[in-house]
C-alpha cells in the first residue's frame, strides 16, 4: 500500500474526483528513468506511446491506491484538442463513495504481473485478485487445469517491460 487518499466528505457515483496529472514523457524516456512508482501509460494505439510521470509534477491523483474492487475509473479526456496520443486523464466516481473511505481504481493486470515479484495486494476486497492467497489459489487451479488437461508444461509467461499503470477506457469529450 502506498499512501493513500480518503474521502473527506461522501462522493454520488459519476463525480469527477481529479485529473492524473505530471510530466508527459515518451515510453522510451520513462525506460531510462529509475523509479517506475507514478508512471501512467496512456496506452495508445498508434503511433509513439507516451506516458504520464507524476514523480516530481504531480498532484493528489498519485497517491491513489490500487484497489480490486475500485471506486474509481481513469477516463481518457479530450479538452483542447483531438489528438489520441496526448488525453488527459480524469478520474471519476464509479459509486456512491462515503466519507472516510479510501479512493482506488484498479491498477490492471499489467502493473501486477511486474510488480507481484516484490510484493502483493493488501486492498483487503473479497474480490482481491493480486493477494497472496489470491495469487496461490490461482496457481493451485492452473495446476489442477494442467493435470486435467494433460498438458506436459506450465502456460508461457509474458514478459512485459514495465510496471506502468496501463489505461483500457474509452474516450470521450466534453464540449
Amino acid at each position: 500500500m502506498g499512501w493513500g487518499v480518503r474521502a473527506l466528505q461522501d462522493i454520488p457515483q459519476g463525480s469527477f474526483i481529479c485529473e492524473y496529472v505530471g510530466e508527459l514523457i515518451s515510453d522510451a524516456e520513462a525506460d531510462v528513468r529509475e523509479d517506475d512508482s507514478y508512471l501512467f501509460d496512456l496506452d495508445n494505439k498508434d503511433g509513439e506511446v507516451y506516458c504520464i510521470d507524476a514523480r516530481y509534477y504531480g498532484n493528489i491523483s498519485r497517491f491513489i491506491n490500487h484497489l480490486c474492487d475500485p471506486n474509481l475509473i481513469p477516463v481518457r479526456v479530450f479538452m483542447l484538442h483531438q489528438d489520441l496520443r496526448f488525453p488527459r486523464i480524469a478520474f471519476f466516481s464509479s459509486r456512491d463513495i462515503l466519507s472516510g473511505q479510501e479512493l482506488g481504481f484498479d491498477y490492471g493486470d499489467r502493473f501486477w504481473d511486474i510488480k507481484s515479484k516484490y510484493f502483493t495486494c493488501q486492498c483487503g476486497s473479497e474480490k482481491c485478485k493480486h493477494s497472496a492467497e489470491a495469487i496461490a489459489l490461482e496457481q493451485s487451479r492452473l495446476a489442477r487445469l494442467e493435470q486435467e488437461e494433460g498438458l506436459g508444461s506450465a502456460p508461457s509467461q509474458i514478459k512485459l517491460r514495465g510496471s506502468r499503470l496501463a489505461l483500457t477506457m474509452i474516450a470521450c469529450t466534453f464540449n
